[in-house]
């Protein structure tokens, strides 16, 4: 990866809808290159999809964190299990106060809570919960892992 696909993913990351036109426009190269780079990075893993941003609030919805504490042999049970409920959007395994976090979407603090003592907490092995409500996402640097792979390539 040099610095050429560092500009590339940066400017994907800021708006991945802009066309091959642009962003050769602005790294100063051919169109037929930032497309055999975008591709390379497909191929490579370095770009795995092309995302949308929605505003929660608009769509009526909360976001939480919930902490999930495991019996050590039952994580992957626990897994399986969580995955099957649509409000959960990403399961972290972790090392700390949790074995596991789940990043998790509801309409209300109450259907939270139903989520919590009606799904989650009747799977086997989870010992206990610890929930999070995100207020509002403060993103320092977006670019932070961009940022550091380009000082180490120097």
């Amino acid at each position: 990866m040099d610095e050429l696909d560092l500009k590339i993913l940066r400017m994907l990351r800021e708006n991945s809808r802009q066309s091959l036109g642009v962003i050769a426009e602005k790294t100063g190269t051919s169109k037929a290159t930032v497309s055999r780079r975008i591709s390379r990075l497909e191929k490579e893993g370095y770009i795995s999809s092309y995302t949308l941003t929605t505003n929660l609030s608009k769509l009526g919805l909360m976001r939480a964190l919930i902490g999930i504490g495991v019996s050590g042999n039952l994580i992957d049970h626990a897994i399986e299990e969580l995955r099957k409920f649509e409000e959960i959007q990403t399961i972290y395994k972790v090392f700390g106060d949790h074995s596991l976090i789940c990043e998790v979407y509801t309409k209300s603090v109450d259907l939270l809570y139903e989520l919590i003592q009606s799904k989650i907490l009747k799977i086997s092995g989870i010992q206990n919960v610890e929930v999070d409500i995100l207020i509002e996402r403060l993103v320092l640097n977006p670019d932070a892992e961009l940022d550091m792979l380009a000082s180490n390539a120097v």
